[in-house]
């Protein structure tokens, strides 16, 4: 399958310090972002770190269009992945919780669209049989 869809659109899921920092980046790119994070407070500790981080995003240079209303929050998953282009996985790093994560998040995110990890060793790409998306991983 060919990845030619542009990205607009990403995902985030987990918004843990990494999943914060990576929301963070995307949106100083200018990419609209939607995160989900089932944890207590999650939403607000997210917005939080985006905005505390948003004045040395700004001292490097924002692209056109960043703005940090571009972030939304839901603790749906489904929903934040379904309309997703790139899904930014920052789950904990747990073989067992990763595995049916993957298989969840693989189950509603668009077939054309990227999931991603910044794992040393991809928990996805070790359970054969589980990710559609597995070019992606």
């Amino acid at each position: 399958m060919s990845f030619n869809k542009p990205i607009r659109r990403i995902a985030i899921v987990g918004t843990g310090v990494i999943g914060a920092s990576w929301a963070a980046q995307y949106l100083a790119r200018g990419f609209d972002v939607v995160a989900t994070d089932p944890a207590p407070n999650a939403e607000a500790n997210l917005r939080k770190y985006v905005d505390d981080a948003w004045k040395e995003l700004t001292d490097i240079g924002l692209s056109p269009g960043a703005s940090r209303d571009r972030l939304e929050f839901t603790s749906d998953m489904k929903e934040a992945l379904s309309r997703a282009d790139f899904v930014q996985e920052n789950g904990p790093e747990r073989p067992d919780f990763k595995i049916k994560l993957y298989a969840d998040m693989d189950a509603v995110t668009p077939v054309d669209s990227l999931i991603a990890d910044d794992e040393r060793h991809s928990v996805a790409g070790s359970a054969p049989g589980t990710v559609r998306h597995r070019a992606s991983v």
